[in-house]
């Protein structure tokens, strides 16, 4: 007996993505293309641009066999048009027609909401700019007038110097030459009766030397040392008690102290300090820390709000291998557990589960 199923795309936690089981199907057909069908509605088959009125065919992205049948895997361009609830699949080339009930899967492009797309309304042309106004210069903007030239200066008649009256008296050369006989007369004077004999030349008068005492260099003052602080000032509190989280991080002696404080933090019911505490110590290679978070999404033994609402086996199976790689010994015997528990639900139909194993057991 064949069934239908689907269920979100675990690889793809951010939506838009689906997986369809053929359970029962071990071998892919010729032709995956197959039909989503919706009953009640004009437009009631999902096409290539949503729901439509004509009949159309869908391809999966890709095709894959597993243990429990036909994997059909579904990108956003169909799983956004799709909402939770009953819907009609039908598959040619198997000669497969079976209900099918679409689960909530998130759409990763906001979804269509049922509607078929819209086409973009048709834009109006803008008015048509007036002619641009006559330029004389290609680089400029706006028009200018050319410049009025200049009036010239008037001009203006060279003024002759006056001739210079030419003096024809003879006087100021007589009064020249009697200038120059009274000064060689007074030099031969002074030459002949003036000159007295040399003397000797005085001794020169010893002084006593100036001794210039140096002035006394000034004394260096002592430099002015810092206050010292009191040591307690300077030193981190003893308890993380009451910081934020930022805090904490920052001030903690080492990724095991961040481990101790989010597991004290989550005994006294602050979950979600816990949470970004442990997530801090595993990133600083604490791997006891990635035990404690595989613990919060781990469904075996999950307690609701502590700090999430819902388990996550993906994230458990991931955080706890990786506690496992890191050398937590502590990590053994739950990831054992959860393996067990994802077993039970692949046999039970789950198509998550056998995901979840090939992707952190194999």
């Amino acid at each position: 007996m064949t069934t239908v199923r689907a269920a979100a795309d675990p690889a793809h936690p951010e939506g838009g993505h689906a997986i369809i089981l053929l359970q029962g199907v071990m071998q892919p057909p010729a032709d995956p293309r197959f039909r989503i069908l919706r009953e009640g509605w004009a437009k009631g088959t999902l096409g290539p641009e949503g729901w439509q009125v004509s009949d159309a065919l869908i391809a999966p992205d890709r095709v894959e066999t597993s243990p429990q049948g036909v994997r059909l895997y579904l990108g956003p361009q169909v799983v956004d048009w799709l909402e939770a609830g009953p819907v009609l699949f039908r598959l040619p080339a198997a000669r497969l027609e079976a209900p099918l009930f679409w689960p909530d899967v998130p759409p990763l492009h906001g979804g269509s909401g049922n509607t078929i797309a819209v086409p973009p309304p048709v834009a109006r042309s803008a008015p048509a700019a007036p002619p641009p106004l006559p330029i004389e210069d290609p680089d400029a903007t706006i028009a200018l007038a050319p410049p009025r030239p200049a009036a010239p200066p008037p001009l203006s008649v060279p003024q002759q110097p006056a001739p210079v009256a030419r003096s024809s008296s003879a006087l100021p050369w007589i009064l020249l030459v009697l200038l120059l006989l009274a000064g060689a007369g007074g030099g031969a004077w002074w030459w002949f009766y003036g000159r007295g004999e040399p003397g000797p030349a005085p001794e020169p008068q010893q002084e006593d030397p100036v001794i210039i005492a140096p002035e006394p260099l000034p004394r260096p003052e002592p430099p002015q040392l810092p206050p010292v602080r009191p040591q307690a000032e300077s030193q981190a509190p003893a308890s993380l008690d009451g910081l934020p989280v930022p805090e904490v991080i920052a001030r903690a002696a080492s990724p095991a102290a961040i481990a101790e404080e989010a597991a004290r933090r989550f005994e006294s019911g602050r979950y979600d300090d816990a949470l970004l505490l442990w997530e801090a110590s595993a990133r600083a290679g604490h791997a006891a820390a990635l035990t404690r978070l595989a613990g919060l999404y781990d469904p075996v033994g999950f307690q609701p709000g502590r700090p999430f609402r819902d388990p996550d086996p993906r994230q458990a199976a991931r955080h706890y291998r990786e506690a496992v790689a890191a050398g937590d010994p502590g990590a053994a015997e739950p990831r054992a557990r959860l393996r067990r528990w994802l077993d039970d639900r692949a046999r039970e139909g789950d198509i998550n589960a056998p995901l979840t194993i090939r992707d952190f057991w194999q």
